[in-house]
């Protein structure tokens, strides 16, 4: 079995403002880090991971409807966000669990 290669990936956001309601688009650049698994930087301090399976596959990329509520899984603070920027999100698919919670560790460390 081959290993799973990490790839860049297009995540097209549909959704609507909150003020407004006025439909909203947005396109951002994301990483496939397993083949079930979309990953992208949000705000320069938070990364944000989507299940694919609750996403929609097109040929530009992978399209998040909020209506559908997908799950997701969000890590980050202000504290440490000047570290977050460097991270390169497509090293995680090669990380286990643990390693994923050293680093979050490491990087509480310098923000006390």
């Amino acid at each position: 079995m081959a290993k799973f290669q990490p790839q860049a990936v297009k995540l097209h956001y549909h959704g609507e403002t909150f003020d407004t309601k006025q439909e909203i688009h947005e396109i951002s650049d994301a990483w496939l880090i397993g083949p079930d698994i979309v990953g992208l930087c949000l705000d320069d301090d938070e990364l944000a991971f989507y299940k694919t399976d609750q996403l929609e596959k097109q040929d530009d990329g992978y399209h998040l409807y909020e209506d559908n509520h997908p799950q997701f899984f969000m890590v980050g603070t202000s504290k440490v966000g000047a570290d977050l920027r460097k991270m390169d999100v497509s090293e995680l698919a090669n990380m286990s669990f643990a390693d994923f919670v050293r680093i979050g560790f490491s990087l509480g460390e310098g923000s006390r």
